[in-house]
């Protein structure tokens, strides 16, 4: 899988990521989480403006990237979600790509759209409620994060909070919880420290709750 580094050799306001791994720099799965992981504060959108096809708008966090059905599928059977831009009007907005998948081509037989993800599930999910998560082994303790899916052997969680937790839990990096599409701002210790929040900047029909906390918003203990 192709991942992206940042070019700390660039003046910060010019500089981008790019394809590769380099020894002592981050390593992220794609351009959009490394323009917003390494340059938070880029005023100039240089980094997303190098991407083939760049957002309109440079988001700022990793839960401003809104996940939908790509437009330009107009194959079902190909048919993949996309999280470049605004979301369409009309169209429906969801927090992961494996949501969007499982959303909009809960009947592709093909897989195509789970396929397309940068960690892709060995099966299919049918449906949200069967996205399951398990802990990948392969990477260092404090870079490892959760991936979407099943594997023998490894254990599996209903959602990647609950993964993070139970195979992370003296990670004192936060890689994990900071892999997930909508992160807390500080990552929970145990299941009954994980809050959620509504998301009012998204419209009613189409919001959900994300997790964590925010001031001047309620905080409920589960998602339901």
């Amino acid at each position: 899988d192709i991942k992206y580094y940042p070019d700390y050799d660039t003046d910060y306001e010019d500089a981008t990521c790019l394809p590769g791994k380099m020894n002592g720099r981050p390593s992220f799965d794609s351009m959009a989480e490394c323009c917003i992981g390494a340059y938070p504060a880029q005023t100039s959108g240089a980094c997303f403006a190098g991407m083939d096809s760049p957002p309109t708008v440079a988001p700022t966090t990793e839960a401003d990237k809104k996940w939908f059905k790509d437009p330009e599928s107009n194959d079902f059977t190909t048919g993949t979600c996309i999280n470049d831009g605004p979301v369409p009007s009309g169209y429906v907005a969801y927090g992961t790509n494996a949501e969007c998948c499982a959303g909009e081509y809960s009947t592709q037989i093909t897989g195509a759209c789970f396929a397309g993800m940068a960690n892709a599930p060995s099966a299919a999910p049918s449906s949200v409620d069967d996205i399951k998560y398990y802990p990948d082994y392969d990477t260092d303790y404090e870079d490892a994060t959760c991936l979407p899916g099943t594997m023998d052997g490894r254990p599996s969680f209903s959602s990647m909070a609950a993964c993070c937790i139970g195979s992370y839990p003296d990670q004192t990096s936060g890689a994990c919880f900071a892999g997930m599409a909508n992160a807390p701002s500080a990552a929970p210790s145990a299941l009954s420290d994980i809050k959620y929040y509504p998301d009012y900047d998204t419209d009613y029909e189409d919001a959900t709750c994300l997790l964590g906390t925010m001031d001047g918003r309620p905080s409920f203990s589960s998602m339901a």
